[in-house]
């Protein structure tokens, strides 16, 4: 016990890098360099090197998982009511009234508003990640709309193919998709609240 004590008062004793006034207190919480409690409280608990540093790229995983819930948000809605008209109307074709897309709009909405307040699609926001401009400043609401994902449906509705050859560009040291070189961004991590259990490699 009285090495542990020696140890914060070995600590204690050295000058903060950043704030020459206050002596350290605790450690960065991404990399372990000793830090005062008044960067823990500034700059949430990291160094000055970390907080400033490139955020973590997203994880395959979490890109992966954050697609899939952002297709079952925008299908899986028109698709229940699809079926819910089907049974209530037998003979009308299940998917060709204009009612069954409302939520699908509503989503769309919804993942509108998301993304041009934090970067990040309902999917995306509950996985931890978000998408940035490649020199790591917030995307565009535009940025991402046409060039991440209205063009890509385009192109992919002429060609199957285009989807599959978007996909393999994410195998890249850099896990970017076709669509991120065209748009200039890249999915990282978000720093506070995120995924719990997929956000890992």
């Amino acid at each position: 016990m009285s090495d542990f004590r020696e140890a914060l008062e070995l600590i204690s004793e050295f000058p903060c890098s950043e704030h020459p006034g206050f002596s350290t207190a605790l450690a960065c919480t991404r990399c372990g360099t000793f830090i005062c409690a008044f960067c823990a409280l500034s700059s949430a608990g990291l160094c000055f090197r970390c907080l400033h540093a490139a955020p973590e790229l997203a994880t395959r995983r979490a890109r992966l998982a954050a697609f899939l819930v952002d297709g079952a948000a925008l299908v899986l809605p028109s698709l229940f009511l699809g079926v819910l008209r089907c049974l209530a109307l037998p003979g009308e074709p299940a998917m060709k009234a204009s009612v069954v897309y409302i939520p699908a709009l509503l989503a769309l909405l919804v993942h509108a508003s998301l993304i041009r307040g934090t970067g990040a699609s309902l999917g995306k926001r509950l996985l931890g990640i978000r998408v940035v401009r490649r020199d790591g400043h917030p995307a565009e609401l535009w940025r991402i709309a046409l060039l991440r994902n209205a063009l890509p449906m385009a192109l992919c509705s002429y060609c199957v193919w285009f989807g599959l050859v978007d996909a393999l560009f994410f195998v890249g040291e850099e896990r970017r998709c076709l669509h991120d070189w065209v748009a200039g961004t890249r999915v990282v991590k978000a720093l506070g609240r995120g995924a719990r259990s997929l956000r890992g490699a």
